[in-house]
């Protein structure tokens, strides 16, 4: 295999991008993960481990098949350690003119539909988007956590988003605790970031979450709330004797919201108190038709207008541009959530997120985290080896298809050498030399 990394440049490319994950484990199950890296880097398709084996690794190592079931399925593979080497990996991308851009954290869960009771974790849940045709899903729920960080592309400045990690659900587990601990996990990596927002839907901004968030002084929470949650006035000092109100009156988003018309929606702003935080927040209200009461939104910022001129303070030139923005810049941050509902697609489309036939919480959850380390990888490494800087604007799949296709034919000539080199055969007798005796070597 080292002779196999020293004669192929795309694959010791790979290889020194996955390092750092392979460093963190023994060297056999090093070796073992880097090997499944790579396949499903390689591989169009990964239906299970045993498709894996018989189509790629077993050509690559002497390594049984039962080999890679037991680094899966009984290896407590260090997933945090895992999320803080990507995490440390996509903030060492970051421009350093884009400094003092903030770095969002985006929290969410995914379902994914299994058709056999035999899986650890196996429940039937509620389906709010109906991807079954029904409300109700029979599989799993991953708790997922993604990080997007300001690259510039090209002449413009985008947010590159990447998976972090992936927590399959127990049957006693809370999402919120789920989702504070890989949040808490993340700021460990993130502490001297000058500014993280965490973006999430109406689920996560309660209980544990807003604990955490509260427990970071460079933690921000920009959040799509639901509509029945109270809001109150700022406190108003009445100049009476006694201890001072800490909310003022309750407000109604009907009524006391001034709207103004931004292309097809109405919006509304205000800073205001919650019982949320002890702080007040300002508010962001949305709506399509005034009229409609069930269609108002409403997004919670924890950020305030005069922190965000701060954030941004040597950024006056995009302000200016975007007048705005100051006003709405929860919206506008809050836009990029949608991030992770493209990652989910992206990793149940053209990555097999779904075709694990793993069957322990251990096993899948591993196997999950593997395929996310590989989804990264072909975000990150255009940026992070110029090699392959003509990918850095490319959506993930063409990266995959592109590696694919490339290491398939080194890994065919690297085979080819070695039969030739091994069995000592003279190029004027290659042409007597049936290909299948080949194959069957290769593989």
């Amino acid at each position: 295999m080292e002779i196999l990394y020293q004669k192929s440049k795309i694959i010791s490319r790979v290889k020194k991008y996955f390092l750092p994950y392979i460093e963190l484990l023994t060297k056999p199950s090093g070796h073992k993960l880097f090997l499944l890296l790579l396949a499903i880097v390689s591989m169009q398709a990964v239906t299970s481990i045993q498709h894996i084996y018989n189509w790629f690794l077993r050509g690559m190592s002497k390594l049984s098949l039962n080999a890679y079931y037991h680094l899966l399925s009984y290896t407590k593979l260090p997933t945090d350690k895992f999320s803080a080497v990507t995490l440390n990996k996509a903030i060492a991308l970051t421009d350093p003119n884009l400094k003092d851009m903030p770095v969002l954290l985006l929290i969410d869960d995914t379902l994914q539909a299994k058709f056999g009771t035999k899986f650890e974790c196996y429940t039937k849940m509620f389906d709010h988007a109906r991807h079954t045709g029904s409300s109700y899903l029979s599989g799993h729920c991953f708790v997922a956590l993604a990080v997007g960080i300001p690259v510039i592309v090209g002449n413009s400045i985008k947010y590159l988003t990447v998976p972090i990690r992936f927590w399959l659900k127990g049957e006693n587990e809370s999402k919120l605790t789920i989702a504070s601990k890989m949040i808490a996990d993340a700021m460990k990596v993130l502490k001297d970031i000058h500014a993280v927002i965490l973006l999430c839907d109406s689920w996560y901004p309660k209980g544990e979450v807003l604990k955490t968030v509260s427990s970071y002084e460079n933690l921000e929470l920009i959040a799509n709330i639901r509509g029945d949650t109270v809001l109150y006035d700022l406190p108003q000092c009445t100049g009476k004797r006694g201890r001072p109100a800490k909310k003022g009156r309750k407000l109604s988003i009907y009524v006391d919201f001034d709207f103004s018309e931004f292309g097809k929606y109405y919006v509304a702003v205000r800073t205001v108190m919650t019982n949320l935080f002890k702080n007040p927040v300002y508010m962001a209200v949305t709506a399509a038709n005034l009229e409609n009461h069930k269609g108002y939104r409403l997004f919670l910022c924890t950020i305030t207008p005069d922190k965000f001129i701060d954030i941004f303070r040597e950024r006056e030139q995009l302000l200016s541009q975007h007048p705005h923005l100051c006003s709405l810049f929860p919206l506008f941050f809050y836009s990029f959530r949608w991030n992770i509902e493209v990652i989910f697609y992206e990793l149940k489309t053209f990555w097999s997120f779904g075709e694990y036939m793993l069957r322990s919480k251990q096993g899948i959850e591993n196997f999950i985290n593997i395929i996310s380390i590989s989804y990264a990888c072909a975000k990150l490494i255009p940026f992070e080896d110029d090699f392959f800087s003509d990918f850095s604007d490319v959506s993930t799949q063409t990266v995959k298809y592109a590696f694919g296709d490339v290491i398939r034919k080194e890994l065919f000539f690297a085979h080819f050498v070695d039969f030739v080199e091994t069995r000592h055969i003279s190029f004027e007798n290659l042409r007597d030399l049936d290909i299948l005796d080949l194959f069957a070597y290769s593989s």
